[in-house]
């Protein structure tokens, strides 16, 4: 449990960013307005006094997803394979003809077949439709891998209503490794109830063994490849007591060096990892992750954590939730959950996978009844901060989810299989909106400035560019036109008019390489004080910015206050000890001190009201 802050811890962690700000921007002969965060988000027009995490309006942009810096939304583009597939319930990608790009398989649960499409070009935008099995009843689950050894890949699937035998589990030969021509290999003719198959070396002898899961049967099961080239097969079950066993998966959790294997069971609510205990697959010993996962109904592994060993993943049906469980010690023995998602509507499929590029795990997910696949980013490549990012909103019933490289051009790409609208499509989920924009909220100075500067550190890669635009006024509802763009930071004193006290911000980002995107770190604006005030009535409590900054070892403290008030003043210094405080009833009007015998350094003032509270900051300069 995180711990509350002392008055002290929190008064510093809001103010020491001033610090870093001013020594960053060199700007100390001047006042100075900053902002290094918006994931506050929008919807604030001003005037403020600060703009600390928000702002007033967006277009897009990402604010939250990474505080302290802003770039441009993520702006997926689907690709269509075939909109005709009758229920299509599973997804995978594998070069199924051996010419080094990814091509697209999928069972179709209505259409009773499996089938692949042919990636002509390798760019994922023109596909021919090849059929490997027909009448395959109520084909449910598909996966590539080499079964048989040859160096080519061959496809497994699963079906749960054939003609001539109620459950069957099958993998087809591709012959000659083109995916022209495929000869039927059946695993088991009478695995009732079978959800899920997954393929991996289970006995660690060299060759690829066949995984399954049974629903109604409540089985976790592999078949032993006997003789290496899938034509003799024994089944060895892993739990028969799994209730509704929805989804198989293996993977070394316990980083022994062999195989182990996961399940989730829907009607146990449970996700589940079973120890190889001898390496052989021939001793299994259960360690449950979580039973009260409610719906568990997909279940997937991979280093989440970014610490070497293997963490588990899940989706929960009813408890519309996409979660990670961490493998505290890596042994599999200890795990902590993670919630990446709990709002995911009949949350159905899960995989992980570095989606972005950045040498962290990401993770994908679909929620059927939320008819919308998502990604999230794992921002601090620890599992702990999530950025989620929506693929598609409208995705009827999508069932299935994997993610790969389709157009070859080194990002993974997201793949669904939609059921009720009988469509199979990908998605290219790197790329960035052509532009975007971002308006500050209106800041109120309280005081005449002689304008001098906007400053921002970004960072813009080739093809990505940042810009800005200014205006200031004294009427905060007639702020006038925007400036000219600003391309590089520069004084504005030319740009904008002395002594108006209100100002606003605007930031462009663009970019013309879709798979780039500039990012903003900060802004800064200086101005010199010119010490006139504000005229006309008092109708707000204001702190003064100290003038002139820097000042000497006597700063005087202003203040103004609409009204009767009992009135709070704090002086901090660097390491957050206090200076100078008191605290008196004052009339309407305003109110100056001058304070005594400060040395050099970077100071904070706090005024506290019964309604309002405000900072700001000066440096001493003896």
């Amino acid at each position: 449990m995180i711990g509350f802050l002392s008055e002290k811890e929190r008064i510093l962690m809001n103010l020491l960013k001033v610090v870093s700000v001013l020594t960053l921007s060199s700007l100390s002969l001047a006042g100075t307005a900053y902002q290094t965060d918006w994931s506050g988000g929008d919807g604030v027009p001003g005037p403020v006094t600060n703009w600390l995490n928000k702002f007033f309006s967006y277009s897009d942009i990402q604010f939250s997803s990474y505080p302290g810096s802003l770039q441009l939304e993520y702006d997926p583009i689907k690709y269509i394979v075939d909109d005709n597939s009758n229920g299509p319930c599973s997804v995978h990608a594998a070069d199924i003809d051996g010419d080094d790009d990814m091509d697209l398989l999928s069972a179709a649960h209505y259409d009773d077949d499996i089938i692949w499409w042919e990636n002509l070009d390798g760019s994922g935008t023109l596909w021919t439709q090849h059929t490997i099995y027909t009448f395959f009843y109520f084909a449910n689950s598909v996966y590539a891998e080499d079964i048989d050894g040859d160096g080519d890949i061959d496809v497994l699937g699963s079906c749960s209503g054939s003609i001539d035998a109620m459950e069957e589990i099958t993998w087809w030969e591709n012959n000659d490794g083109s995916g022209t021509s495929w000869t039927a290999h059946v695993v088991d003719n009478n695995f009732y109830s079978v959800n899920s198959v997954y393929a991996a070396d289970v006995d660690s002898d060299g060759d690829v063994d066949v995984l399954a899961a049974a629903y109604l049967t409540d089985d976790i099961t592999w078949w032993e490849n006997l003789n290496g080239i899938g034509t003799s097969w024994i089944e060895r079950t892993i739990d028969g007591n799994f209730n509704t066993a929805r989804s198989v998966f293996a993977k070394d959790v316990d980083g022994d060096g062999d195989i182990d294997v996961l399940g989730a069971a829907s009607v146990a609510d449970e996700i589940a990892w079973w120890e190889n205990y001898n390496g052989s697959g021939t001793s299994w010993m259960e360690h449950t992750i979580n039973d009260h996962f409610n719906g568990a109904c997909s279940v997937h592994a991979a280093d989440v954590d970014g610490d070497g060993d293997i963490d588990v993943l899940g989706a929960a049906r009813y408890d519309d939730e996409i979660t990670w469980w961490e493998n505290e010690g890596g042994s599999g023995t200890t795990w902590t959950e993670h919630t990446i998602d709990n709002n995911m509507d009949w949350a159905c499929t899960v995989y992980a996978t570095d989606i972005d590029g950045d040498g962290d795990i990401d993770v994908v997910g679909a929620g059927k009844d939320a008819y919308k696949i998502d990604w999230w980013e794992n921002i601090d490549g620890a599992g702990t901060t999530w950025a989620e990012h929506l693929v598609d909103g409208y995705v009827s019933a999508p069932m299935s989810v994997y993610a790969e490289d389709m157009n070859g051009d080194g990002y993974v790409d997201v793949l669904g299989a939609a059921l009720n609208s009988d469509q199979i499509a990908w998605w290219d989920v790197n790329r960035y909106q052509a532009t975007g924009n971002l308006e500050s909220s209106i800041l109120d100075l309280q005081e005449h400035p002689e304008w001098l500067d906007i400053n921002w550190n970004c960072n813009e890669p080739s093809g990505a560019y940042l810009l800005f635009q200014v205006r200031t006024s004294s009427d905060p509802g007639d702020m006038g036109e925007w400036s000219e763009i600003l391309t590089d930071p520069c004084c504005i004193s030319d740009i904008v008019s002395d002594g108006d006290y209100l100002l606003q911000y605007r930031t462009w980002l663009t970019t013309y390489n879709l798979y780039t995107t500039p990012v903003l770190e900060d802004v800064i604006v200086s101005w010199d004080p010119t010490g006139i005030e504000l005229e006309g009535g008092i109708d707000t409590y204001l702190l003064y910015a100290v003038a002139p900054n820097p000042t000497t070892a006597s700063p005087v403290l202003q203040f103004a206050i609409p009204e009767p008030s009992f009135v709070s003043l704090t002086v901090y210094d660097l390491s957050g000890r206090i200076m100078y405080s008191t605290g008196s009833e004052y009339m309407e009007g305003h109110h100056s001190m001058a304070l005594e015998n400060y040395g050099s350094g970077i100071y904070f003032v706090r005024m506290q009201t019964a309604d309002s509270e405000s900072v700001q900051s000066f440096v001493v300069i003896e």
